[in-house]
């Protein structure tokens, strides 16, 4: 279950965009799109009736410009952080949908959001949150500055989670938050934090917020303005390996042209890792065996883990190549 903490749920953003969205949806079909955490390329938030621009693999208000909202995203490209373009975040009036307030009674009527998904059409219009992932990141690192409104603040939140079959977990989440006016960009980060319930689980999907105002206080002010740049997950959040039983070998470690795998259980595939995380490839095993071809990795150490037939980790370990 995906919970969002000191901020809207998802069910919230999905009722602000909705009417915008069935206004449009015989035109859009929401293909799915990597988000570029540079934010160096944009596209139509919802064509053709609405021309402003999204960052790519992300949605904002800007749907709702169909019904009169201010656009809510927009391309800093006068003074960017890094490349030719910064998202600029600012706090709007909300038209065309009503916001319910998930901390006090009554009705948001302000908002400023960027968050990492795309707008559907069918089956029923919404948002569909979050972009495929894998892995075990512990740092989210970002810049931004912020012009905030009085009594207002920022944040940026991510959560990590994994399809169980039926739902999802969150496997970890991070936030990080400010009220403070910063002039120029910074470079900031959240850590993530990882659910023990779920130590031996890889993440499969990514889901990050950007917010000029937040909602778990009364103060989001219409003119919060919230610039955010160069976003890049870094770092691994480690498996403790003892928890593990003894059931695969490895041969040679470290290597250079392959790597073999054997299994005392039955499994089904071992999935590869960098040291940061990012996914290699996942390869299938016969006989409870794999050899993977390692010259075309570059020199450095890898995580691997060994799946089930119901992509359970059974075990998992590390391995080098050199050159």
């Amino acid at each position: 279950m995906l919970y969002l903490l000191d901020t809207f749920k998802p069910y919230t953003m999905k009722k602000i965009i909705l009417s915008a969205v069935a206004i449009i949806a015989f035109a859009f079909n929401g293909k799915a799109q990597a988000p570029d955490l540079m934010f160096e390329t944009w596209g139509d938030a919802a064509p053709p009736f609405v021309t402003i621009d999204d960052p790519v693999g992300w949605a904002s208000l800007n749907a709702l410009t169909a019904v009169g909202t201010d656009t809510s995203v927009t391309q800093e490209t006068i003074a960017p952080n890094q490349g030719l373009i910064s998202a600029k975040i600012m706090t709007v009036d909300v038209n065309g949908a009503a916001i319910p307030n998930p901390y006090t009674t009554g009705d948001i009527d302000t908002a400023g959001i960027l968050v990492m998904g795309k707008i559907n059409a069918l089956p029923s219009p919404g948002l569909t949150y979050g972009k495929p992932m894998a892995g075990r990141p512990a740092v989210l690192a970002f810049t931004c500055k912020y012009s905030p409104m009085p009594g207002d603040s920022a944040f940026v939140l991510a959560y990590l989670t994994r399809y169980n079959g039926s739902s999802r977990d969150t496997i970890a989440w991070g936030k990080y938050a400010t009220g403070a006016t910063t002039t120029s960009f910074a470079a900031n980060s959240l850590t993530m934090n990882y659910d023990p319930a779920f130590s031996t689980v890889v993440a499969d999907t990514m889901l990050v917020f950007a917010s000029s105002s937040v909602y778990s206080h009364p103060g989001a002010k219409v003119g919060s303005t919230f610039y955010i740049d160069a976003m890049s997950w870094s770092g691994y959040n480690s498996i403790n390996e003892a928890t593990l039983p003894s059931t695969i070998s490895i041969f040679p470690n470290p290597t250079t042209n392959n790597i073999s795998f054997t299994s005392k259980l039955n499994a089904d595939a071992v999935e590869v890792l960098d040291i940061t995380g990012r996914r290699i490839g996942v390869y299938p095993m016969i006989g409870n065996a794999l050899t993977i071809e390692t010259s075309s990795f570059s020199s450095g150490m890898y995580i691997f883990n060994v799946l089930n037939d119901k992509k359970e980790v059974i075990n998992r370990g590390k391995f080098e190549v050199t050159k």
